[in-house]
């Protein structure tokens, strides 16, 4: 079986086996919304770096287990329309999609919360050449760290606060105009969600 039917094939166990999981044992989790801002590296970026974000943080396992299985994913754009000149960032997107652990301590209504992993990013950039706008896109592989709080509330109502950080490089560019750039950054926002 090649490379992708695996994976494939991998996605779909881990799918019908969490949608079982209450068969075998009592679980527990979360699924939350994120809302906030992806701050990305300056000397890379400039203006751009500072990027409004949105997401989804899921995380589960066995009910009392020491950690939950955590899987994450998070869009983050920004653009100007002043950028006129060569070699003007027009545009910049970024996309990061995370595995890991999370811990939940649970004290009541109140769940502080804190995770760990691995992460891919993919960005993408427009900048202003010559004959036109030209797109750069390069995918690296990191870590990420996490650290939040949600208060339990009506019972399976989640609400909170989530601080963030991911790392990785990329290079963008070819030949005379490619660079090194750092993908990830400091993401800071409001969680709603469901809770289990």
């Amino acid at each position: 079986m090649r490379p992708a039917g695996l994976a494939r094939l991998a996605a779909v166990v881990l799918v019908l086996a969490a949608a079982s999981s209450r068969a075998v044992a009592r679980s527990e989790g979360n699924v939350n919304l994120f809302g906030g801002d992806k701050r990305l590296k300056s000397e890379d970026w400039g203006p751009l770096g500072w990027q409004r974000e949105y997401g989804v943080m899921l995380a589960f396992g066995v009910e009392r287990a020491p950690v939950h299985f955590a899987i994450d994913a998070f869009v983050a754009d920004e653009s100007v329309d002043s950028a006129t000149f060569t070699g003007d960032l027009a545009s910049l997107s970024s996309r990061e999609a995370a595995i890991g652990v999370r811990k939940v301590w649970n004290a009541g209504v109140t769940r502080p919360h804190f995770g760990a992993g691995a992460s891919v990013i993919k960005i993408e950039e427009e900048r202003v050449a010559a004959a036109g706008r030209v797109t750069n896109k390069d995918s690296g592989y990191g870590v990420w760290v996490d650290l939040g709080v949600t208060w339990r509330i009506a019972g399976h109502l989640n609400l909170g606060v989530e601080t963030r950080y991911s790392f990785a490089d990329v290079s963008l560019g070819e030949g005379f105009e490619s660079r090194d750039a750092t993908a990830g950054g400091v993401h800071v926002g409001l969680l709603i969600g469901y809770g289990w």
